[in-house]
């Protein structure tokens, strides 16, 4: 029997649910659990359900497996892959994906599990933009900040990698957060700001780490703020952090004797500033070349805010914060850290917290354009990603049909309830919420992130598996692993990368001997990488018994050679 207050119940719900949604920076219930719902289906697909992909993923699936599988503190404090140490990173972001692994392996795949390690460091990087947004602008600005930043397009595949620099991430957070409060809560403030920069000192070393400090430094200048003995003594609380925090590592390594000196101080300062590659990693003007797209929507945001307010950011920290991290980042990266894309995910923050500054000060008509390009460009895509799935399980359209079979050839593309249940009601919720959100600045941004969050989700629910057949290294792997069961014996590998030793010792415990080590000789096998255009000449004794590669692959080969028996060398 329904009651009167259960009628009144269901009645103000519903007509809560039909009321205009005013994205005024105000929290109402249905508000409330958009942007909980948001940020849950923007962090959590991507995390689980494939195999570690290349070049990140693989190569930190192969440190976590070789700690996991390792109980000597060598394999602990010294990453290594197959065998081979890597001094790339710190261990912090490893140490944390392992004890994931550890605690979660029985329930999850083993790189499912160690992947929730980027889940828990973009946890503390949402947490605590949004305290600092909060902080340093107004109550209202921590969820359009967070928004900002989850709808930046650069770090979308990023986030979801197993990847040091997502750690690195999270600690620049926690140290922007300090940064605000830097000034006149010098001990909370410059600890908070020098425990951000410890945490990226030991996920990606201590290079990377001196933008906290740096940043405090060059805010001081912005906001002429020399005689403020508080934030000077913050500062210095900033330093004290960090060194005492960075310096956990380089102790541990000393105390165990782990690495040669050369490798310990790689591992600790990050290359590649000790690389003897040096000139050809690091390009000054990367990240001024991939900003314009990487950090669509923030960037055009922030710039307008800096160029408008130009005349008083020596008053405002509101301003000069997010300026002086955004400077010390792009200076530090572009001129000490090499030049690839997911390095670049820290400029992010900064560029968020200034364009949720602007937002509510943007003229209409770019507001405008920002909402309809964003529907209308995610929208589009959402409807695509619909036809190619019905497609490849329905077999028409044809053409959409035969486009799914080329980019996943030998995929077969099965109907699972609970996906498509989910992507179909996440459908319905975003276009419910475009549909009922009020015009307004804010809802150009909450349109944004709701539709690329959307791709995201329908990416991972309905073609996550497509997508993981041609990626995985699982299938080359296990078809060389069924040839070398005809002949016991060890395998040299011949111009094997990082990425494809990690999976072969993760999927079937296969390592391999250097050609010309004093073991080769005796092997009986030989894989080498290449290309698919480019043929090795490869003589007697060898003879080719397989080649093959990733499903779709284009470019990368693996050819298998034995040794003809009667030529195989004694010991």
């Amino acid at each position: 029997m329904t009651t009167s207050s259960d009628t009144g119940t269901a009645s103000g719900f519903s007509d809560t649910l039909k009321r205009p949604l005013v994205f005024d920076g105000t929290a109402s219930p249905v508000k409330t659990a958009l942007f909980l719902l948001i940020c849950a289906a923007w962090v959590l697909p991507g995390l689980v359900g494939h195999d570690p992909w290349k070049p990140d993923e693989a190569m930190a699936m192969g440190v976590v497996h070789a700690m996991l599988e390792n109980r000597d503190v060598f394999a602990w404090l010294l990453p290594q892959i197959a065998g081979q140490p890597t001094t790339e990173y710190p261990p912090l972001y490893y140490w944390t994906a392992s004890l994931f692994a550890a605690l979660l392996g029985w329930v999850l795949p083993v790189h499912d599990a160690a992947r929730l390690a980027s889940g828990f460091f973009m946890l503390l990087t949402i947490v605590h933009l949004y305290k600092a947004a909060n902080k340093l602008i107004d109550e209202r600005a921590g969820r359009i900040a967070v928004a900002l930043l989850l709808g930046s397009l650069g770090l979308l595949l990023r986030a979801h990698e197993m990847n040091p620099e997502i750690a690195a991430l999270a600690g620049m957070s926690i140290g922007i957060y300090g940064l605000t409060r830097i000034r006149f809560e010098p001990r909370k403030g410059g600890t908070t700001a020098g425990i951000g920069a410890a945490v990226i000192a030991l996920s990606v070393g201590l290079v990377h780490a001196l933008i906290v400090p740096l940043a405090a430094v060059v805010m001081l200048a912005l906001l002429h703020d020399w005689r403020n003995a508080a934030f000077r003594r913050g500062i210095a609380y900033c330093v004290a952090s960090l060194a005492l925090g960075a310096a956990i590592y380089p102790m541990l390594l000393l105390i165990f004797g782990v690495g040669s000196q050369r490798l310990v101080l790689d591992a600790i300062v990050g290359t590649p500033l000790l690389d003897t590659n040096l000139p050809s990693l690091i390009s000054p003007t990367y990240f001024l070349q991939i900003l314009p797209w990487y950090a669509l929507p923030t960037l055009p945001m922030a710039i307008w805010l800096w160029r408008k307010d130009r005349r008083v950011i020596g008053e405002r920290i509101e301003l000069a914060l997010p300026l002086a991290v955004f400077l010390a980042a792009l200076v530090v990266l572009s001129l000490a850290r090499e030049a690839r894309d997911v390095v670049g995910v820290s400029l992010l923050l900064p560029l968020a917290l200034a364009a949720a500054h602007s937002l509510d000060r943007l003229p209409k008509g770019v507001a405008s354009f920002v909402d309809w390009f964003g529907l209308v460009f995610f929208g589009a895509l959402a409807a695509g990603i619909w036809l190619y799935w019905s497609a490849a399980l329905l077999g028409t359209p044809e053409a959409a049909a035969r486009a799914m079979a080329r980019a996943a050839p030998g995929f077969q593309m099965q109907f699972s309830w609970l996906p498509f249940l989910i992507a179909a009601t996440l459908t319905v919720v975003w276009l419910y919420a475009v549909a009922m959100a009020h015009r307004n600045n804010r809802r150009a941004i909450v349109n944004w992130v709701a539709g690329i969050t959307l791709i995201w989700v329908l990416l991972n629910l309905l073609g996550l598996p497509a997508v993981d057949h041609v990626r995985s290294y699982r299938q080359p792997v296990g078809e060389v692993a069924a040839q070398l069961v005809r002949q016991p014996g060890c395998v040299i590998g011949v111009n094997i990368g990082d990425p494809q030793r990690a999976m072969f010792d993760y999927f079937a415990g296969q390592r391999f001997v250097a050609p010309k080590s004093a073991d080769a000789s005796s092997c009986p096998w030989m894989l080498m990488q290449g290309t698919k255009q480019n043929a090795p000449d490869v003589t007697a004794p060898w003879t080719l018994v397989w080649e093959g590669a990733r499903p779709a692959e284009r470019v990368e080969q693996f050819r298998l050679y034995l040794r003809q028996p009667t030529l195989v060398a004694s010991r």
